[in-house]
C-alpha cells in the first residue's frame, strides 16, 4: 500500500518546537534534519538544498518530491510511483519565462504585467521583518510610484519591508534565461544532483539570487530548465486554489473542494487544515493508500467536522 519503500526526509525548523522521531513512531523510513523555513527569501532554498545534500550522502533514491506540511496526497501514491518508474521525462516542474509571463504557461499563478522583472532584475535589502499596518498604508503610494519598468527602485511590503534597486549586473542571458514557477515539484535524482553541483560551481549566481524577491519561485526553474539535457512536464501535478488569494497564499481546501482535485491529474493538493476533521483525512488516506487510482470512484463523502466550541 502507498509507497512502502519510500524515504521521508523532514526538514524541520528547530527555531520552532522540537520534532522528535517518536512523533512518527520511530519509523526508520522517516529522517529529521535541521532546516529553516521562511517565505520570500533564500532560506527556504537553503533548507531544500541541505535536504538534497543529506539525501545524496545517506539514502539511495530515484525521484524526489518536495512537500509542505499543508500538502496531502489526493490520488494513489502507488499509482504515482508506477508512473514515475515508467516516465520518459526528468520531472514535473511548473515553469515559465519570468519576463515574458505567458498567461497560459503561468496558470494557475497570476502576476500583473512586469512582475517577474520587478522580482528578479532587482537586488533587495530587508529593512524590517514585519512592517506595521500604518507603515504599509504610508508606503502604498511610494510603492505604486516605483512599480514601473523604468523605475530604478522597488518597495515591497509583502515579505517584510524590502527596498530594491535595479541590478547593475545580472546573471541572465539568452542562454541562461530567468524562469519562474511554483516551488513544489517532482524531479529525478540526476536533476537534484545537478542542482547541487550547479550551486557549488556558481557562487555568483547563488549570491545574486539571495537578494532577489521570492527566489524559491525561480531558482530551481532557472537552474534546471536552462539545462538542455533535461525534459520536464510543465505541470507539477499539484492542486491549489489561488482565487482571491492575498500575498500568494492559496485558499484552504475542504470536502466541498474535492470535485476540483479528485479524479483529475493531481497527485497532491494544498493547503489543508486540521480543522477539516479526522473523517476527511481518513477519506483521503483511503484514496492515497489504494494500490491503484481510486480518485475517480464514488467514495462516501466524510461528514463535516463539528464546529469548534
Amino acid at each position: 500500500m502507498g509507497c512502502p519503500n519510500c524515504q521521508v526526509l523532514v526538514s524541520h525548523d528547530f527555531r520552532a518546537a522540537p520534532l522528535p522521531a517518536s512523533t512518527f513512531g520511530d519509523d526508520p523510513h522517516v529522517h529529521i534534519i535541521e532546516g529553516k523555513g521562511g517565505r520570500g527569501d533564500f532560506e527556504i532554498v537553503d533548507g531544500y538544498l541541505a535536504a538534497l545534500r543529506w539525501a545524496r550522502e545517506n539514502i539511495d533514491y530515484d525521484w524526489v518530491t518536495n512537500l509542505s506540511g499543508q500538502d496531502y496526497p489526493v490520488s494513489s501514491l502507488a499509482g504515482f510511483a508506477a508512473e514515475l518508474a515508467a516516465s520518459e521525462h526528468d520531472g514535473f516542474l511548473h515553469h515559465f519565462d519570468a519576463v515574458q509571463q505567458n498567461a497560459d504557461r503561468m496558470s494557475p499563478m497570476r502576476w500583473p504585467p512586469g512582475h517577474g522583472y520587478g522580482r528578479y532584475y532587482f537586488q533587495y535589502r530587508k529593512i524590517k521583518d514585519r512592517p506595521s499596518v500604518i507603515e504599509r498604508v504610508a508606503l502604498k503610494w511610494p510603492r505604486v510610484a516605483f512599480d514601473r519598468l523604468d523605475a530604478p527602485y522597488r518597495i515591497n511590503t509583502a515579505y517584510g519591508l524590502l527596498l530594491g534597486r535595479r541590478a547593475a549586473a545580472i546573471p541572465f542571458t539568452d542562454r541562461f534565461r530567468c524562469y519562474a514557477g511554483s516551488y513544489w515539484h517532482t524531479i529525478r535524482r540526476r536533476c537534484a544532483d545537478y542542482l547541487l553541483d550547479f550551486t557549488d560551481r556558481n557562487p555568483g549566481v547563488v549570491a545574486y539570487m539571495r537578494r532577489v524577491l521570492i527566489p524559491d519561485e525561480s531558482f530551481v526553474q532557472t537552474v534546471l530548465v536552462n539545462e538542455p539535457e533535461f525534459r520536464f512536464v510543465n505541470d507539477n501535478r499539484r492542486y491549489y486554489n489561488m482565487r482571491g488569494s492575498r500575498r500568494g497564499h492559496p485558499q484552504t481546501l475542504t470536502a466541498d473542494d474535492a470535485p476540483a482535485f479528485l479524479g483529475k491529474r493531481f497527485v497532491f493538493a494544498r493547503k489543508f487544515e486540521a480543522t477539516n476533521g479526522a473523517a476527511f483525512f481518513d477519506w483521503l488516506d483511503d484514496i492515497a493508500l489504494s494500490p491503484h487510482d481510486r480518485s475517480g470512484e464514488q467514495i462516501t463523502r466524510p461528514a463535516a467536522a463539528a464546529p469548534a466550541l
